[in-house]
Formats: structure tokens, C-alpha cells, sequence
């Protein structure tokens, strides 16, 4: 199994505060390497926050790797029965979801939780939706069919393309799921304080990176409308990251879907809320 990837920097010598003081300088004196480095930015997950993260390690569980476009994937699986597989947001790890897994493994289920390209164990340093997408019917190849797929965040556009692709699964939790990828785009731009033109430019560049499809396309409130499984969608009122509105749009173009709304859990509580995990055993063995 590879190695857990130190780092608080996103290259050796460079450390988060000092790219963005590069970034703000290059948007006064070149716009168009400030809209490069924002491209070269949005597919970096970074690792700091996993570090806040306790490790998940049941009694008894496997760890394993798989290689795909020349990155090592980590993955973990504990339990007999049917599999239920765990889907991370950005910028996170498979462990974050590993209260919901310990539920589900007590009950009797297999669970698979795994490191998307360039997370947590898994090596790499830029990677997105389609490739995590890819990782997760990977997975599938090697585990075989999931019972259900419990997504979080970032996890959920994810696992919505992968079942568009053809991934077998027969039912989907989505936790505070982000709508659209030109939301993900405004909030990025906020974060590392992207003027009007670097925002515009950075909105072209992925457009063309996307190729045929546009980007309002990857959102999971339009991949939505091609699944046709029972899903549940939970999202917290008060979620400041990802507005529990998204979630609702999200719901609304699945065709066989229940809400859950709860509160005051925000975006990552809410994974580790006893009525949540409870709702999310009832949905998978009604």
C-alpha cells in the first residue's frame, strides 16, 4: 500500500499562502498566466484538511491498489454481504464517511472506502470528475456490483457519472451534494479571489478541457435526470459550503427520490449525526 502523502504544501517549497500571494500578483501584471494558474489550481485537491481526519480501521479489513492513468489508487474493504461503497468529497478522504461505513459494516454489509487520484494515500497531484468517476468503476470491476453507493459532496457528481456510465448499483445516498460545476466554479473563485476576467477565462479553459459536453452538463442536477434508482438525498439547512438548495435541485430531477433536510450540522457534521447514519441503514435495507 503506498505511503500516506505528507504535506501541508502543494509543492515542495511552496506552501498555500505564498501561491495565492503569486496568484494575486499575476493578476495585475498577467492576467492571462493568473487564468493558467487558476486552471492548473481547480484540479488540485490539496491535502492539508485530511490531516483532521481520524483513520478508519475495523477489526478485520483488506487494503488494496489499483493503477489508473499512472496514479496508485488506495482502497479498503471489511465485511461479508452485500457491498456498500463510499464516495469522498473534494479535497477530502475515504475516512471522513467512516461513521456511516462502521454502521453499515455492524449491520451486516460489506464496505469499500477508497482515496480518489491525488487524495489521501492515493498518489497524484491534479485530478476531476470524470477520472474519480472512472476510479469508482474501476472499483466496480474488482469488487463487483455495489447494493449502494453512499456519496458525499463532491462525491455524488461523481458517482452520478459513474452510474450514467453504466456502473450497477441499486440505490444512492447523496449528502450534501453540490448542483451545478459553474457553482463549484463561483466558489472556487471566491476562495482564491479570482477577479471577473480570470473567472471568465478560467470558466473558458474548462469548457474546453469538459470537450463535448458543456459545463453545465457535468452538474449533478443534470446528470440527475438519467437515473432512474431510489435515491436519498440529505442535506443540512444550514450549510454555508453548499447551500441546501442544491441538494433540493438535485432531488427534484431524480426520478425516484426522498429529502432529508436536517440542522445545524453543516457540510461535514452531518456525516457523523447518529439520525443521519440511522436514515441512511433504514433507506439501504427498506
Amino acid at each position: 500500500m503506498e505511503k500516506k502523502a505528507k504535506g501541508r504544501k502543494l509543492r515542495p517549497g511552496i506552501d498555500e499562502i505564498s501561491l495565492m500571494m503569486v496568484f494575486q500578483l499575476m493578476q495585475l501584471l498577467s492576467p492571462r498566466l493568473a487564468s493558467f494558474m487558476a486552471y492548473h489550481l481547480w484540479f488540485h485537491p490539496g491535502r492539508k484538511s485530511i490531516r483532521k481526519i481520524p483513520p478508519f480501521k475495523p477489526d478485520d479489513y483488506t487494503a488494496s491498489t489499483f493503477r489508473l492513468n499512472r496514479k496508485s489508487v488506495s482502497y479498503w474493504s471489511a465485511g461479508t454481504g452485500p457491498t456498500i461503497l463510499f464516495v469522498h468529497g473534494w479535497a477530502s478522504c475515504g475516512n471522513q464517511l467512516a461513521k456511516i461505513a462502521e454502521a453499515f459494516l455492524d449491520k451486516g454489509y460489506k464496505v469499500i472506502w477508497f482515496d480518489a487520484p491525488a487524495h489521501g494515500q492515493s498518489t497524484g497531484w491534479q485530478t476531476n470528475l470524470f477520472e474519480c468517476a472512472e476510479a469508482i468503476c474501476e472499483m466496480q470491476k474488482l469488487e463487483g456490483d455495489f447494493e449502494a453507493i453512499v456519496a458525499h459532496s463532491f462525491g455524488v457528481p461523481c458517482s452520478l457519472s459513474a452510474m450514467n456510465k453504466g456502473l450497477v448499483t441499486k440505490k444512492l445516498i447523496a449528502i450534501s451534494t453540490p448542483a451545478t460545476a459553474t457553482g463549484l466554479i463561483d466558489k472556487f473563485c471566491k476562495i482564491i479571489k479570482a477577479n471577473k476576467k480570470t473567472h471568465l477565462s478560467l470558466s473558458r479553459r474548462i469548457d474546453k478541457f469538459i470537450g463535448d459536453l458543456s459545463i453545465a452538463e457535468i452538474g449533478a442536477q443534470d446528470m440527475a435526470r438519467g437515473i432512474d434508482k431510489p435515491c436519498l438525498v440529505i442535506h443540512d439547512k444550514h450549510d454555508r459550503m453548499i447551500r441546501y438548495k442544491e441538494g433540493l435541485a438535485v432531488q427534484k430531477n431524480l426520478k425516484h427520490s426522498s429529502f432529508m433536510l436536517t440542522e445545524r450540522l453543516g457540510h461535514n457534521r452531518i456525516l457523523n449525526d447518529p439520525e443521519v447514519i440511522s436514515r441512511c441503514v433504514e433507506f439501504i435495507a427498506e
